[in-house]
């Protein structure tokens, strides 16, 4: 089924509940009637585990001969009622049809997906019972996820062009994903991976992410990463892409400070005390970055850049600082310290 149409019916049917339908009934039709397992299990080899997320685990494996990535939705210790693994099938599908339409450098390939794993995939170590029938198979990508990389590197910092390099395959994909209606909606380091042969940076992980509808949403519960949620989803009022905006930046911060923008919990934090806090951008930071930063994290949606624009502004950035002199012993970030 054409993406697009099947995209209309789908919001088709949510407006119909309006007048008398089941939305959730209706979603569950559209989406029942465009799934189809995409790979033979018989082919998949599942490996060891490489990450772990909220409801899924990452296995490295082999497809077809080939390495590859393997999540798998898993639900820890939680018992799954009939009704609660139907909301799960609705999730698990609509990452599928975000993902597979997904064509760019910058957004790690998916292979392919399938609801028949346990009972056919051959697997080098005993998968636990708490994991489910559903995986995504992607691209393996060698070098691990930017946060790791972060860490790693967390005391001697990134040269600053390979931060503006980062920030710009970033920039890049979600560029990419707003022009195809795509809204990721978990923008962090660790749905960002390193294609270590390349140093280019790929996002993955689109289990939070929907189609734009025309309207702006309205959600009923957060969706993300407290730190780098957007102030309008955790206060539950509309929001759209630009909340993709709001996460790069504290991202970008991350990126040039090659640290975490946020040590404490912030879970707990009220709507309004959320709405004010950002990281504090030192003297040492090019102006034009920290400028972008301050954009990007601006708690009006409607005075954030488009992603486009940001992959423009980053661009000039790099060819400015690339004649400027940007001393090591400068470049060691921001300070943690925070604003109110």
């Amino acid at each position: 089924m054409d993406i697009q149409l099947a995209q209309n019916k789908l919001f088709g049917a949510w407006d119909s509940g309006k007048n008398g339908q089941n939305p959730m009934q209706s979603y569950r039709i559209v989406n029942e009637r465009k799934w189809q397992e995409t790979i033979d299990p018989l082919k998949l080899f599942l490996g060891v585990v490489i990450g772990r997320g909220s409801f899924g685990v990452v296995h490295k494996g082999t497809y077809q001969g080939q390495p590859v990535a393997v999540k798998v939705l898993d639900f820890g210790d939680t018992k799954i009622t009939e009704a609660s693994m139907a909301f799960v099938k609705e999730d698990f599908v609509k990452e599928v049809n975000v993902w597979q339409t997904l064509d760019h450098p910058n957004v790690s390939k998916m292979i392919g997906a399938t609801m028949s794993m346990t009972k056919n995939c051959r697997q080098k170590t005993k998968k636990k019972n708490t994991e489910s029938n559903f995986c995504i198979v992607c691209e393996y990508v060698r070098g691990g996820s930017l946060r790791s990389y972060l860490s790693k590197n967390r005391h001697k910092k990134l040269p600053f062009r390979t931060a503006i390099r980062f920030a710009l395959d970033i920039a890049s994909g979600l560029s990419y994903l707003h022009s195809k209606k795509v809204i990721h909606r978990d923008v962090k380091p660790e749905n960002m991976l390193i294609d270590k042969q390349h140093m280019t940076i790929k996002l993955t992980d689109f289990g939070e992410s929907i189609f734009e509808p025309s309207e702006l949403l309205y959600t009923t519960g957060e969706r993300g990463t407290r730190g780098f949620m957007a102030p309008e989803v955790v206060a539950r009022k509309p929001y759209g892409r630009k909340c993709d905006v709001y996460s790069f930046g504290i991202c970008l911060w991350e990126i040039y400070n090659c640290d975490m923008a946020y040590t404490f919990n912030i879970d707990n934090l009220t709507p309004d005390i959320y709405r004010e806090m950002r990281p504090l951008i030192s003297v040492n930071c090019p102006k034009s970055l920290a400028h972008l930063m301050e954009r990007c994290w601006d708690t009006d949606p409607k005075k954030r850049p488009e992603m486009k624009d940001v992959v423009v502004l980053l661009e000039e950035i790099e060819k400015y600082e690339s004649f400027q002199t940007v001393p090591e012993d400068l470049h060691g970030g921001c300070f943690t310290f925070f604003r109110f």
